[in-house]
């Protein structure tokens, strides 16, 4: 599915630079538009990307599928301008490679803040419609470190458990610590009644979480373990968003240990920089039992998402 001219699968150097540029030219304040999250999941959503006068326009499916349709993200800008009538041309051709292909054409994962541009490029032709399961969980670093206030008393209650019942170290992951790493996700999800889809979906993010491990060592790449009795127990990776945001792509704990998921977001926020002060832990994408696990967190605020398509 090449609607655009390059591929990810086949990035050069020079590609990434170009992509990169984009990716830093506006706060686009969402997960997913950053250069590192596409990268790590490039075989999953089949991306392909090109620029179009001034914007540098993504496309993408669910590889897991094959599902012939594919959507098209909130074009990147690289110098934090979106003029209406160069933005009116840069989607109009876009949508004419997706009309020939017969694909309908979508305009997804569109953050809150950015709605009004492509309203401003297309005054009363198109339609917006949030799409709660893609909205972004945003938490205040400090309140994440110390679980503090009435709210989070529960959530205190586990991670005082944890302190007081297990000796564990810290430490940021290496690229060393790959196949430990990998080994440690294969051993989470043994043992546990997953259905085809379910079990296909966790070996595509043990792919992007192997992915991710070759970037760790990187500045702008944030990482902590947690090691109980020199193994290997939980970690959590994540990279800068902004000047004052990071966002956490994965988590995992052994659930054996009362407390360490708690423990685990604890440690990894209380080694996130100074400046940084709020962590986006991504969305829900609909999963009951996760909506519930991130609400009960009590988020500072939401990045909402948005879908347009034309009338």
């Amino acid at each position: 599915m090449n609607i655009f001219k390059h591929c990810f699968e086949e990035l050069t150097e020079k590609d990434a630079e170009v992509l990169k540029e984009y990716f830093h030219g506006f706060d686009y304040r969402g997960a997913g538009y950053t250069f590192l999250a596409n990268y790590i999941w490039r075989n999953t959503h089949c991306l392909c990307w090109e620029v179009i006068g001034d914007y540098l326009c993504m496309a993408g499916a669910d590889c897991m599928i094959g599902d012939p349709n594919a959507i098209i993200s909130m074009p990147l800008t690289k110098n934090g301008v979106y003029e209406p009538e160069k933005l009116r041309e840069t989607i109009l051709e876009a949508k004419r490679r997706f009309d020939d292909r017969k694909i309908k054409f979508l305009i997804e994962l569109v953050p809150g803040h950015m709605v009004q541009f492509l309203e401003s490029a297309f005054p009363g032709e198109m339609i917006f419609e949030h799409d709660r399961d893609s909205d972004e969980y945003v938490y205040r670093k400090d309140k994440m470190i110390t679980l503090s206030g009435r709210a989070l008393h529960k959530k205190k209650n586990h991670l005082n458990y944890f302190l007081k019942n297990y000796q564990y170290e810290t430490k940021p992951l290496t690229t060393e610590m790959t196949e430990e790493v990998i080994d440690f996700v294969v051993q989470m999800r043994e043992g546990r009644d997953y259905d085809a889809d379910e079990m296909e979906s966790l070996r595509m993010e043990e792919e992007a979480i192997r992915e991710i491990m070759k970037f760790v060592d990187r500045s702008e790449v944030y990482s902590t373990a947690i090691l109980i009795d020199g193994k290997l127990q939980a970690f959590g990776i994540g990279e800068r968003l902004s000047e004052d945001t990071a966002v956490e792509h994965f988590e995992k704990a052994n659930d054996d240990f009362r407390g360490l998921y708690q423990a685990i977001c604890s440690e990894f926020c209380k080694n996130l920089p100074e400046e940084i002060v709020y962590l986006n832990r991504e969305e829900d994408m609909g999963l009951e039992n996760l909506r519930h696990a991130k609400e009960a967190l009590k988020p500072d605020h939401m990045e909402e998402k948005y879908s347009g398509c034309f009338l």
